[in-house]
């Protein structure tokens, strides 16, 4: 079974572990769903100020948090794919729910939908991230 390292990430850059009772628990389970869905290492659902991060074993969740948010950064930590759609509030883009993984590879639109479909669900709960 996987262990799961879970952070929010602050507007000023402050990185917390997250406990188990906290308000964005709709917010981290889309965030480990599209790790575990699209075969990732990380997940970073990044909408407003706020951002949440998903990992699987072996990376450490604080130290990479800020960085990913930075394609370049991420890509200089050993990143070499990514797949984001944008969020959207009343018609404004107001975030994104990436998917980053170590290994080279191509995404397909099974992928984008599946992601896509992930994404929805947080526009759906928009009010609760807010």
């Amino acid at each position: 079974m996987s262990r799961w390292s879970m952070v929010n990430i602050a507007a000023g850059g402050s990185v917390e572990q997250v406990a188990e009772a906290n308000p964005w628990q709709e917010e981290r389970r889309i965030a480990r769903a599209a790790v575990a869905l699209l075969r990732g290492d990380v997940a970073v659902l990044q909408a407003g100020s706020r951002s949440v991060l998903a990992t699987a074993d072996g990376i450490d969740a604080a130290e990479s948090a800020r960085a990913l948010a930075d394609p370049l950064e991420a890509l200089a930590l050993g990143y070499r794919s990514q797949l984001s759609v944008p969020l959207w509030n009343a018609g404004r883009r107001v975030g994104a729910l990436a998917v980053l993984g170590r290994d080279s590879r191509s995404f397909h639109e099974a992928d984008v939908a599946v992601l896509r479909a992930l994404a929805g669900q947080v526009e759906r709960n928009f009010v609760s991230i807010h």
